[in-house]
């Protein structure tokens, strides 16, 4: 089965990733993430978890949204 990058459109062949291929008529496709969009991906999900677990100026955790709101203000 033919991995195809859900972000940037290139396919794994092998152990390498890419930018053009040619479909067999038949040829069976699923989506993944190649590593580069993998690594930016991750790294977008940690920025918001921590975002997420922010404390207000008294220590206390502050949700995604009281801090929308007080960002609003």
């Amino acid at each position: 089965m033919t991995k195809i990058c859900c972000v940037c459109n290139r396919v794994e062949h092998g152990t390498h990733w890419k930018n053009d291929y040619v479909f067999g008529a038949n040829e069976r496709v699923t989506h993944g993430y190649c590593p580069l969009c993998f690594d930016v991906i991750m790294a977008e999900l940690l920025e918001s978890r921590d975002e997420l677990t922010a404390v207000d100026e008294n220590g206390q955790a502050r949700s995604a949204r009281n801090r929308q709101s007080v960002l609003c203000a």
